[in-house]
């Protein structure tokens, strides 16, 4: 199972759905977005893309993200938008997504030793660590910086592949 994995997006639509398109080429059967999505149009033109797909989107909401201007999102196909953390089990692994603005909070659920992935954002900054049994993931910024980027994990492999976004022209 390969899941895309995006963050801080920003309100970068054009840049998320760059992204989204590098994701169904290279076949993802679910997405995450890390927090930091920015406006509700992000969501909005993902879920068109991958809606028709069946491809799902995991979301939790980040530091610039308001709750209420979230919340049609219960209504739309195919957008599970749920809250600051999720705890996700996908291909038999356990995830937690977060956006990891909240440092404690982030240290606490790796230093757990439950999971065996938790996949963040908010640093903008590409990461790929093993804590003990935690792969620890940050796709980097999608919306902001001169190389925006995401990843794709393959949870059977256990493998972490990032590429650059490129702007539409």
């Amino acid at each position: 199972m390969k899941i895309g994995i995006i963050s801080d997006t920003h309100g970068q639509v054009d840049l998320a759905l760059a992204a989204s398109r590098e994701f169904i080429f290279r076949a993802v059967d679910a997405v995450i977005h890390c927090g930091d999505i920015g406006s509700d149009m992000v969501l909005t033109e993902m879920a068109a893309l991958f809606d028709a797909l069946d491809i799902p989107i995991y979301a939790v909401l980040g530091n610039c993200d308001i709750q209420h201007e979230m919340d049609y999102f219960e209504e739309v196909p195919g957008v599970n938008l749920m809250g600051r953390v999720a705890h996700l089990t996908l291909a038999n692994r356990k995830i937690a997504v977060l956006h990891s603005d909240d440092e404690a909070h982030f240290e606490a659920l790796v230093q757990s030793n439950t999971y065996d992935y938790v996949f963040f954002g908010h640093s903008h900054t590409r990461r790929n660590d093993q804590i003990e049994r935690t792969r620890v993931v940050n796709p980097g910024s999608a919306g902001r910086g001169m190389h925006p980027s995401c990843a794709i994990v393959n949870l059977v492999e256990d493998d972490v592949t990032f590429f650059t976004i490129r702007r539409p022209e």
